[in-house]
């Protein structure tokens, strides 16, 4: 059973230890529907349609393979954990990573029912550190495992072309600086949840502002003045 099946049983209750089958980097590329390197930013719980609890993960993608962000016009996405804490109820599941606002990331998604869920809990998710010349992928759950603990990040976007057939794709976005108490003042941005377009962008009136739709239309009246003044001109020059 692949160990992304995990998230079919996600359950309203305290859940205990979870248990990992180690399998190599090359096999959860190859089982990924899609791979993210970026910037934690947030998170949020809420309550699925079965009733139980999982938790949003608000991410700003630096690089992506198969979450189409051109497409979508996209540069955050949302990742999905079973778990979190809503309303005095806590739903507990082992192996969820935890991130840091700013930190640096890569992982591994998979598309269930029109959202993206983190695959593999912890064992699918890595911090990109520096050490020494080499940017390195560090497991969040297996840190030290020889197998899988660690990959240089060159080698692992050479995996993904290899098995994926395709480039971890640039995702283009200068919205945020890299110092990471940028991300504390951010302004709501657009995100992709699952293979949904979710817009977010709000100013400061609100979602549904209505200001823009004001100027506009005391633009048109103004057009429509100016050209009906031109034709009672003309009329009275023809008369």
């Amino acid at each position: 059973m692949k160990l992304f099946c995990l998230l079919g049983f996600i359950l309203p209750m305290n859940i205990g230890a979870t248990v990992f089958r180690i399998v190599d980097t090359s096999e959860q590329i190859k089982e990924a529907d899609g791979i993210i390197i970026g910037r934690y930013l947030s998170s949020k719980s809420i309550r699925l349609e079965n009733g139980s609890i999982a938790t949003q993960m608000f991410f700003k993608m630096d690089k992506e393979f198969g979450l189409r962000s051109d497409f979508f016009g996209m540069d955050e996405v949302i990742i999905h954990y079973p778990g979190g804490t809503l309303d005095g109820t806590k739903t507990t599941v082992e192996g969820v990573p935890q991130f840091v606002m700013g930190e640096k990331i890569a992982l591994y998604t998979k598309s269930v029912q029109n959202r993206y869920w983190g695959m593999n809990l912890g064992f699918g998710a890595y911090r990109v550190i520096n050490y020494g010349k080499d940017i390195m992928l560090v497991n969040t759950q297996f840190p030290e495992d020889p197998r899988v603990g660690q990959i240089r990040l060159g080698e692992f976007e050479r995996l993904v072309k290899t098995i994926k057939g395709s480039n971890l794709k640039l995702v283009q976005s200068t919205q945020y600086m890299e110092n990471p108490e940028s991300f504390r003042e951010r302004k709501p941005a657009s995100v992709i949840e699952g293979k949904n377009r979710s817009l977010a962008s709000v100013n400061d009136h609100g979602e549904n502002s209505s200001e823009p739709r004001s100027l506009d239309i005391i633009w048109l009246i103004g057009f429509l003045a100016f050209c009906g003044g031109i034709f009672r001109l003309s009329r009275q020059k023809k008369a």
